[in-house]
């Protein structure tokens, strides 16, 4: 099997901006061994960067900002935040990658999925037990979110018809260490362009056998739910969450009033594992998922308008736990504690008076030194479970008293 997935490597290496790349060329390229995993800030990202720079040249796509298709951003990143000092704050430059369809249109919607991941755990990611220089391919997290970026792009292109809406099409860094480069391109997109919809693919290759699809985010703007449901295959299963804010790119948008969409296949038992590899890809399905929200785009393109509404209910997780708080966790800090970069509406923190900017530093028991801390203790609390969730606030101390929803 490593034999011919590196004959097919090698094939792709001479077809590498091919304006018709399949799915699995693109999946297969990002994931293979030689990308080391991807980890932004790396050389691996900037190859993998300019490898969907020249698909969307190929394609015959605009540069989206200043004639270039990479734009960079930067970030610190705390690689031990268990640390005292400061001497493992590191500084990291990521780029995002993206492309414009402009077709004169009143409405834009940006197209993303996040091509970084973990590397070989440098920064302390993998959920493996095996974790030194173990390459992390991120197959489904998230070069099948790419894949579909890549081929909805290429439909667009090819179809011979004018959309009644411009695309921009973004290859996001930064995710995996705090939705950076997200963050980055909604401040960007503040002064050039009005944004109507955001739709996010994140791990979208590994279908469960009863085909669910979690579709987060159709709750910011009335006009979803009766499309998703009317162009849903027969045989997909929808799992409808209304928040906009979760564990990907998609919450920069929702934060600044954008519309979104969420699409997801759900948490494996290869997720942030060197296990999570090309072979393991279900392709047909991953092919079914992009046709169901080119359709779905389609439909929302000749929406007279889709009005942007605050969603309340918890988003899916790329890891599942008995409760939640209700909040987006900064995963950049540099601080002891976990900071807060919004609460989400009618859920425990905001019930709890807890607000964006807070940093937790205990609940109940567990003290919480970083984002490992807090998924350890969510992992071993309850519903019903009545605790005590201790923040630091500019210079004060406060404590919460709140039972778990």
């Amino acid at each position: 099997m490593k034999e011919t997935l590196l004959i097919i490597q090698l094939f792709l290496v001479l077809q590498l901006y091919s304006q018709n790349q399949t799915v699995e060329e693109t999946v297969l390229f990002l994931s293979q061994d030689s990308l080391n995993g991807r980890l932004v800030g790396t050389e691996s990202e900037r190859k993998s960067a300019d490898y969907l720079e020249g698909i969307f040249k190929n394609l015959g796509l605009e540069p989206l900002f200043n004639n270039s298709y990479q734009t960079e951003f930067e970030t610190e990143y705390n690689i031990n935040p268990h640390s005292t000092s400061n001497t493992e704050v590191i500084k990291i430059k990521g780029r995002n990658v993206s492309a414009y369809l402009n077709n004169h249109a009143s409405k834009t919607f940006v197209i993303g999925a996040h091509y970084d991941h973990i590397g070989q755990n440098e920064y302390n990611q993998s959920l493996s037990s095996e974790l030194k220089n173990q390459i992390h391919n991120g197959a489904d997290d998230n070069a099948s979110g790419v894949a579909a970026v890549i081929e909805l792009a290429r439909s667009l292109i090819s179809n011979n018809e004018i959309e009644n809406a411009n695309y921009i099409f973004v290859c996001f860094s930064g995710e995996e260490i705090g939705l950076i480069g997200s963050k980055d391109l909604v401040k960007s997109l503040k002064s050039k362009q009005k944004v109507d919809l955001m739709i996010n693919m994140d791990m979208i290759g590994r279908m469960d056998s009863i085909n669910n699809l979690y579709v987060g985010g159709v709750g910011t703007s009335k006009v979803f739910g009766d499309i998703l449901i009317k162009e849903k295959p027969n045989d997909f299963k929808l799992v409808i969450d209304s928040s906009g804010v979760g564990p990907s790119d998609h919450t920069s948008f929702y934060l600044d009033s954008i519309p979104v969409l969420f699409f997801y296949t759900g948490a494996h038992s290869d997720y942030h594992k060197p296990s999570d590899d090309f072979e393991k890809i279900k392709f047909d399905e991953l092919k079914s998922i992009i046709l169901y929200i080119e359709n779905v785009t389609s439909k929302l393109e000749n929406e007279p308008t889709i009005p942007f509404r605050k969603s309340g209910s918890t988003s899916q997780t790329k890891s599942s736990f008995k409760v939640t708080l209700g909040i987006l966790p900064n995963y950049s800090n540099s601080v002891t504690g976990l900071l807060i970069d919004a609460v989400t509406e009618g859920k425990t923190a905001m019930k709890a008076g807890l607000e964006a900017g807070d940093i937790i530093i205990q609940i109940g028991k567990f003290k919480i030194k970083d984002i490992y801390d807090y998924m350890e203790c969510l992992s071993k609390l309850e519903k019903g479970d009545t605790i005590t969730i201790t923040v630091k606030r500019k210079e004060s101390i406060i404590k919460k008293k709140v039972k778990l929803l």
